[in-house]
């Protein structure tokens, strides 16, 4: 493909709206967030005259859910060229006047919740990770966090949150603070298990737990004043007849609970236990409101749209739904879902995307997910379409340590990142010429993809004829040294506590085996995964006379927050596997 079809791809996809669901604001209308204009900023639409307007005007981070029929919505801001550091604000959803919630220093702001009167979140600095209350004009320290936590609930008195919280990296416990009398309470229904994303109605928490299902999370609720535990009951029975691996959205909206289900990478909307008709898929967004649900979804082969569906009768309309250029839609061939067995016998889920330009067998990319704790689902993926749309097949293993397929596979990451994870990656690597999808093959991946791929260069030289590492971690102790306490506390859990091992897994300790060409694409500013390593594996890699090329982006943290963002990261990476596909093929290695 040309630089100039690249280039006409790259545009004509980033040009393609996103749209997520967040919540229902004043006079019923929905609160969405999009990139359209450039970059990711907050929306309202009205669902009866389908009118839309921007609400904020510079780009935002993270926003928290806001109280049915609120007149406000609270968000964060980047202040610091996409290192994260970031400071809270509020938006009046009527006049559209935006001002700072309060005065503070910039921090590292995760897991932002929002009652209407009380907004509590997650700060970190370089020296440690508290909860915070904020209102109007203030802003307190409230609790200092033993490990990494998230703040994923506030209402009234209560903050509810979860993390590794007694210190062994393979569970986790909720947290809740009780701001009436100070007390800080961890609690777990089993010692060991995972307890995620506690969610308050009055007096009680409810939260997904693998306490007493091994390989699938329940809805689990436990009064906070009687120390009860009980399983959430609803009243239709197909929630319990799908039984979904876990849950990527559950409130209480109005009486009823508003579930979001997953199983196998799609999606499924419950209302009180009844299914929600909606496209196959992945929902990114809902909201309850009036019997009615707002929801935004996609599909690899589809961008999001958002819909409105009556719970009753499953009549449903589109409020918003981009549509693909023509001869990008057209690219697309067949979307499909497998378990490819991995060296240890091991069945990894794997997305492939056939591309009709590549043809089958044709050239591949084997698309790594960052995270680790993440996954490639059914869902609107910018880097996979620009792939397909410049001639790739796309095979995505979700390798172990991905989320999706119940805790047990989520674990086998901890304690061994770049071991088993790799062997689920070049197995499935494997699998693609086997099954007939693959006749040459490339490796990509951004943030722990990126690691990924330049771990997968040093130790499976010959599978690969080029890889793309995006904001890629080189030096896992260097890393460590440069980060702050959320990070620092991240690369503990995920060694297990094994610093020993940091040098080991370590790309910059490995260079001397890399034998094909890579190309190195990082951000500037990123905290995450910082440049500094990243530039001494070029100069060492620059020594031993290996083949690369660099690419720094300039003004970029690690978040993709802008369309120009995008671009910098997709274009010299699309440039350089087309460039590698127009070099003769020397035959398949390894």
């Amino acid at each position: 493909m040309s630089y100039t079809n690249i280039v006409r791809v790259l545009e004509d996809l980033v040009n393609v709206p996103i749209w997520s669901v967040v919540g229902v604001v004043a006079d019923g209308k929905v609160l969405a967030s999009s990139n359209e204009g450039g970059f990711y900023s907050l929306w309202v639409l009205d669902p009866q005259s389908g009118e839309r307007f921007k609400l904020t005007r510079e780009p935002i981070l993270w926003v928290a859910e806001p109280p049915l029929g609120s007149g406000r919505v609270v968000y964060t801001k980047d202040v610091s060229g996409g290192r994260e550091l970031q400071l809270l604000y509020s938006v009046d959803v009527k006049l559209g006047v935006e001002d700072a919630l309060a005065p503070m220093d910039p921090l590292r702001i995760l897991g932002v919740a929002d009652d209407g009167v009380r907004v509590a979140f997650t700060g970190a600095t370089m020296e440690d990770i508290a909860v915070y209350v904020a209102r109007k004009g203030s802003v307190e320290k409230v609790q200092r966090l033993p490990w990494l936590a998230l703040v994923s609930d506030v209402r009234g008195d209560l903050i509810a949150g979860f993390g590794p919280l007694k210190g062994n990296p393979f569970s986790m416990e909720i947290f809740i603070k009780d701001l009436s009398t100070g007390e800080f309470k961890v609690y777990t229904p089993r010692d060991g298990s995972v307890n995620l994303f506690p969610k308050i109605v009055g007096r009680s928490v409810v939260f997904e737990s693998n306490a007493f299902k091994y390989k699938r999370k329940e809805l689990l609720e436990y009064n906070v004043d009687t120390g009860e535990l009980k399983p959430l009951t609803f009243k239709f029975p197909d929630y319990y007849s799908q039984a979904p691996v876990e849950h990527s959205r559950y409130r209480f909206y109005d009486g009823l609970w508003l579930v979001v289900g997953k199983s196998e990478g799609r999606s499924r909307v419950y209302v009180d236990g009844k299914l929600v008709k909606t496209p196959e898929g992945i929902v990114s967004g809902a909201v309850l409101y009036e019997g009615r649900v707002y929801l935004s979804y996609s599909s690899l082969a589809r961008p999001p749209s958002i819909l409105e569906v009556e719970v009753e009768s499953g009549a449903s309309r589109a409020l918003l739904e981009p549509k693909l250029p023509e001869y990008i839609a057209e690219s697309f061939g067949k979307v499909g879902f497998t378990y490819a067995g991995s060296r240890d016998g091991l069945q990894i889920p794997t997305f492939y995307v056939e591309s009709k330009l590549a043809g089958r067998p044709g050239p591949t990319v084997v698309y790594v997910h960052g995270g680790p704790w993440a996954e490639v689902a059914d869902a609107w993926d910018i880097v996979i379409a620009s792939l397909v749309a410049s001639g790739f097949n796309v095979v995505a293993p979700n390798f172990r340590g991905s989320t999706g397929y119940g805790e047990p596979f989520r674990l086998m990451d901890i304690g061994d990142p770049g071991g088993g994870d790799l062997e689920d990656v070049a197995s499935v690597s494997t699998w693609s010429w086997e099954a007939g999808i693959a006749d040459r093959l490339f490796i990509m991946g951004y943030s722990y993809g990126g690691y990924m791929t330049l771990w997968a260069m040093a130790n499976k030289p010959d599978l690969y004829e080029c890889g793309v590492a995006g904001a890629s971690v080189a030096d896992w102790e260097e890393m460590y040294k440069l980060s702050d306490a959320v990070f620092r506390a991240f690369i503990e859990v995920l060694f297990d506590r094994n610093m020993d091992l940091l040098r080991d897994r370590s790309p910059i300790n490995k260079v001397e085996n890399v034998k094909k060409p890579l190309c190195i694409i990082h951000p500037q500013n990123d905290t995450r995964t910082p440049l500094k390593p990243v530039l001494r594996l070029m100069d060492k890699m620059l020594e031993l006379g290996k083949r690369f090329e660099a690419h720094i982006a300039p003004d970029m943290g690690h978040v993709v927050n802008t369309v120009e963002d995008a671009v910098k990261i997709l274009l010299p990476a699309l440039i350089f596997l087309n460039r590698c596909l127009s070099k003769p093929y020397a035959g398949r290695e390894g």
